[in-house]
């Protein structure tokens, strides 16, 4: 009977202090109102960005490609790859790769995302210079065309193996994101930046 009489009490309590907190100046739950000193932020702060776009615009075809280009001409021809430029091909631009395979220089065409073979072009005997420094080479073209990316994150547009001043070096030209060209210089035996 004693836990009856509490656990009335307690409900008469609870009921009580519902009553006590509401008022007939206050308006209903269903109907809410929004008063003028609370400031909601409901447009985006670029009027460009909408949902589900990504963080930053697509990247310009091809500006990011060459790196990719390079690995797929090696793997494709079985050999290795030295050299990298932007080439306009019968008005379809694409990345130019010079391959050393066995005693000789392909020239092959990739696809500006860098994934694929367009063509194959000359075949010409590999200089005595290319094939002196290639035998050197330490640290592959894609290798230190990622070095060039991490440091400047830009974009590759041409690669190079040049010797300067007794040291070899792949000579990468980079595309920044303000549009600007710069020059960064890897060791192509230790994989420094110079």
């Amino acid at each position: 009977m004693r836990r009856l009489v509490r656990t009335t009490a307690v409900l008469a309590l609870t009921a009580g202090l519902v009553v006590g907190c509401t008022s007939d100046d206050d308006p209903p739950a269903g109907d809410a109102t929004t008063d003028d000193a609370i400031i909601t932020d409901r447009e985006p702060d670029n009027p460009e960005f909408t949902p589900g776009e990504e963080g930053s615009p697509e990247p310009v075809p091809g500006e990011d490609g060459a790196t990719t280009a390079l690995s797929t001409a090696a793997d494709e021809l079985g050999g290795v790859a030295f050299a990298v430029d932007r080439s306009d091909d019968d008005g379809e631009e694409l990345w130019e790769v010079s391959v050393a395979v066995g005693d000789e220089d392909v020239e092959v065409f990739v696809s500006l995302d860098g994934n694929a073979v367009v063509r194959e072009g000359d075949r010409e005997s590999l200089d005595d210079e290319d094939r002196s420094e290639l035998d050197r080479v330490s640290v592959s073209a894609p290798e230190a065309a990622t070095t060039a990316v991490a440091e400047t994150g830009g974009s590759v547009e041409e690669v190079d193996l040049d010797e300067d001043d007794g040291t070899l070096v792949w000579d990468i030209e980079m595309r920044t994101t303000d549009g600007a060209t710069t020059d960064v210089r890897v060791d192509a035996t230790t994989g420094e930046l110079l």
